[in-house]
């Protein structure tokens, strides 16, 4: 297994010039060649993040603990939303790239991978042109971010070999079966309202925080508001788990894709 990631990983830098080639042509679908472009792929995530502001934040006003009010809670979403728009982005995307790519696919000499691969890094750096944009916002309303933003970095790999796991997995059975689409689309819905985004963990029924915890992406929401905000006490253990779960999911993710993608081209 080690070494089939090893090959993959060697055929992947191999192809670099194509896999960049494929980012860019994605990046000009989002953003076009003017401002607009950029406007339209950002102002739908942005209007759900006020939607969910103005609901939770100023007709509940649900607390998220220090000075509760609208815009901390606005700050506290933004947070949250800004991995799991890129991973559920991510997700969808890649559980139909490869019948959308089909003839691409059916050529014997291009690498299937560099499909769900380069869904994956545009999502990525979609997210870190939001990332950018949010710590503008933090200087703008006086909450900068602490040094510990820096820790990131970290959490990056990790984000980026889990969220490649779960789209391999997606991408390969969607071939296969065609209805994968749609039950990706209605997991994820219901993977969002299992995530501590929308909502403190402290609000949640103690009986049901240890599932909520159990779910892969509750550590790395918290991982971020920690980085960003510096509101919560980042928890080593749920960083280890999050790292295991993450290469767990990310070698069955390459294994299944590897054996699967031999039938793709019949399939297709």
């Amino acid at each position: 297994m080690i070494r089939r990631v090893k090959v993959m990983f060697q055929e992947v830098f191999a192809q670099r010039r194509l896999l960049w080639s494929l980012i860019q042509l994605d990046l000009r679908k989002r953003y076009g060649a003017s401002f607009m472009g950029f406007f339209w792929s950002v102002i739908n995530p942005l209007l759900q993040i006020l939607i969910y502001t103005f609901v939770f934040g100023y007709i509940l006003s649900v607390n998220v603990g220090g000075n509760a009010g609208a815009k901390n809670y606005g700050i506290f979403l933004f947070a949250g939303m800004l991995p799991w728009i890129a991973f559920s982005e991510a997700i969808q995307k890649s559980s139909t790239v490869i019948l959308e790519n089909k003839d691409l696919v059916k050529q014997v000499r291009f690498p299937v991978m560099l499909l769900p691969m380069h869904i994956l890094l545009s999502s990525f750096l979609h997210e870190m042109i939001a990332l950018a944009i949010f710590v503008v916002i933090l200087f703008i309303v006086g909450q900068g971010p602490p040094l510990l933003a820096v820790g990131l970095v970290a959490l990056f790999p990790l984000q980026l070999i889990f969220t490649l796991g779960v789209g391999l997995i997606a991408s390969a059975f969607h071939v296969m079966y065609k209805d994968v689409g749609q039950l990706v689309n209605a997991l994820l819905l219901l993977w969002f309202f299992a995530t501590p985004i929308i909502f403190p963990l402290s609000l949640v029924p103690h009986w049901l925080q240890t599932p909520l915890l159990a779910n892969p992406l509750a550590p790395l929401i918290s991982a971020y508001r920690a980085a960003l905000l510096g509101n919560e006490v980042p928890h080593l253990w749920a960083f280890i788990y999050f790292a295991g779960f993450s290469l767990v999911v990310f070698l069955i993710g390459v294994t299944l894709f590897h054996r699967l993608s031999r039938d793709f081209a019949d399939l297709l």
